[in-house]
């Protein structure tokens, strides 16, 4: 188990906190000392068993300031400092300190004393909550908030702006007692002392994690790439040959591009959202639980293949994507589970791209010179087989549809995944062959003209039977492919209630190692179209990959993906 090294922030005095040249206000106030540790969130219990830890870097752990919010017992605002004209219910520490980590999994970041100054006949706090990095939390604003307030308060945690050093977000650490969420801490009334020194020896303890998660791809030396290049294989280790323009069988290869995530999640909460009700003591702790509540106004974020464009070995971060409903049965808008996908290039050789097409069961290469000439006489060749044959010109002179009459389209698209549908090409009749000429299903002297829309219909449509009259072609122009795969949070497990639960929860990192990659992938026609990822129907593709979810802390799960 590797140290949680984490930053550790000390040495606050109450003059760098407290009210200092502000109108306080008129009339009696109550001051109180208040001391805080901030600590990070722990791995203790159960789960924790399972993996160990990864520092975080200087710019997930640095701290520019921290805003410390007050409730009543009931989450309800407690003011404790006059700002602008106002009560208000926290109080911000600006330019924290940094320091020396403490060694193991659990370390001090922050120690702070806090002058609580509350109106003559207020009732002292009773709670409390910090926010880490609030300046660029939207809704947070300059008056007071309740705790009701700041569940409220969903963003993008992910954002770019929000993942660089000073910038992460982090809060309380949220959990259950088995029957509430426990997302603020309690302060008990010894808590609160007459003088500096005795706050500083008896503090509050606030656990805190960020508010996203971290994931990263990395690729096993044991895969077998070569100059970034992978000779391509089925899964039981056969070359898959790809017959050439020459009419011989050819080897082909990989090369994996780039990576990002798609179906990610577009906000997250400020405050970890739970159901109490989760049974099992594995789901939570003293001080953390493993599994969350989307943001009900969170969608599901997705790219096209040339927006894809992190290299592999560089992180990205991703706001949670746990449970998709709230506990009331409210359908949250991000529905699908987040994914990695990797963007690869078929190519010969020599490294060069090579556009494959698939039909009929077998794979040949062919050129986008003459609109893929090789795929559409595949398809007049099956469509002539099945006995439709189509004719063109007048009732005496009528000459059969080639290749020149049609030309290749792109599967209308299905916006949802796993549709099986949106990899796929089909042939129509071009616009002028449609337009401008005659059509008969015979070359008989009495066959009776035909619509062009009948031909289409072969040419794309399913039977009575639901399969294809023509079967699907696969096209992958310019070698174009991608791989992916769910994110598991939780795998492996005896329990089978604990099986394979996909999923992102904040400060986890997910490091994935891929093992093995096998297959051509899933084909990519247009690469300004969004990708809903799916696997080809009939094609053998594999991927096998190893995740290690750190929190950052570690699960190890073994997985493999096939399609």
């Amino acid at each position: 188990m590797s140290m949680l090294a984490s930053l550790f922030i000390v040495g606050c005095s109450q003059d760098e906190i407290a009210p200092g040249g502000e109108d306080n206000g008129s009339g009696e106030t109550n001051t109180s000392y208040l001391s805080v540790n901030l600590v990070s969130s722990d791995a203790t219990g159960t789960r924790a068993t399972e993996g160990d830890y990864e520092d975080g870097n200087s710019d997930e752990n640095t701290v520019t300031k921290v805003r410390f919010y007050f409730f009543d017992g009931l989450g309800g605002v407690s003011n404790v400092k006059y700002h602008n004209g106002n009560y208000v219910n926290y109080y911000d520490w600006e330019n924290p300190t940094t320091g020396t980590g403490n060694p193991g999994d659990v370390e001090k970041i922050l120690t702070a004393t806090l002058v609580i100054s509350t109106k003559a006949g207020d009732g002292l706090p009773q709670r409390i909550a910090a926010v880490i990095n609030p300046d660029d939390v939207t809704g947070l604003g300059t008056g007071s908030q309740s705790l009701t307030g700041l569940k409220g308060i969903s963003q993008d945690y992910a954002a770019s702006s929000l993942t660089s050093g000073g910038h992460f977000v982090m809060f309380n650490a949220v959990y259950s007692n088995g029957s509430a969420d426990i997302s603020s801490v309690a302060i008990p009334e010894g808590k609160l002392k007459k003088t500096e020194d005795e706050a500083t020896n008896d503090p509050v303890i606030i656990y805190v994690e960020r508010s996203v998660a971290k994931v990263k791809v990395s690729l096993d030396s044991k895969i077998g790439f070569n100059n970034n290049m992978l000779e391509v294989k089925d899964k039981n280790g056969n070359p898959i040959l790809v017959k050439g323009t020459d009419g011989t069988q050819q080897k082909v290869y990989l090369k994996l591009n780039k990576w990002a995530l798609t179906a990610n999640t577009t906000l997250g909460r400020l405050v970890k959202k739970i159901n109490p009700g989760w049974n099992g003591s594995w789901w939570y702790n003293t001080h953390r639980s493993f599994w969350a509540i989307n943001s009900m106004s969170a969608t599901n974020e997705r790219h096209t293949y040339n927006d894809i464009n992190t290299d592999l070995g560089t992180p990205l971060y991703t706001n949670e994507n746990a449970q998709k409903n709230d506990i009331d049965a409210t359908t949250g808008g991000a529905q699908a589970n987040t994914k990695v996908i990797l963007k690869g290039t078929i190519c010969t050789s020599d490294g060069n791209a090579v556009t494959i097409a698939r039909h009929g069961g077998v794979h040949f290469v062919d050129t986008e010179n003459g609109g893929y000439p090789k795929l559409k006489k595949s398809i007049l060749d099956m469509m002539f087989g099945y006995g439709y044959t189509y004719y063109f010109g007048d009732e005496t002179n009528k000459k059969q549809i080639g290749i020149d009459d049609i030309e290749i389209k792109m599967a209308d698209q299905i916006t949802s995944e796993g549709s099986n549908n949106n990899c796929y090409v089909y042939a129509q009749l071009t616009k002028a062959a449609a337009e401008n000429k005659t059509w008969y299903a015979s070359d008989s002297k009495d066959a009776t003209a035909i619509q062009a829309s009948v031909i289409n219909g072969t040419l794309k449509d399913k039977k009575g039977d639901d399969s294809y009259i023509i079967d699907r072609p696969l096209l992958w122009k310019d070698g174009m492919t991608y791989y992916y795969y769910d994110i598991e949070h939780i795998q492996n497990q005896n329990d089978p209630e604990k099986k394979n639960l996909i999923g992102v929860v904040r400060n986890h990192i997910y490091a994935t190692n891929i093992t093995k990659i096998a297959g051509l992938g899933t084909p990519v026609y247009n690469p300004d179209e969004t990708i809903y990822p799916e696997k080809p129907d009939n094609n053998d593709h594999f991927i096998a990959a190893q995740i290690n979810i750190l929190s950052w802390r570690v699960v190890k799960n073994d997985y493999e993906l096939e399609w």
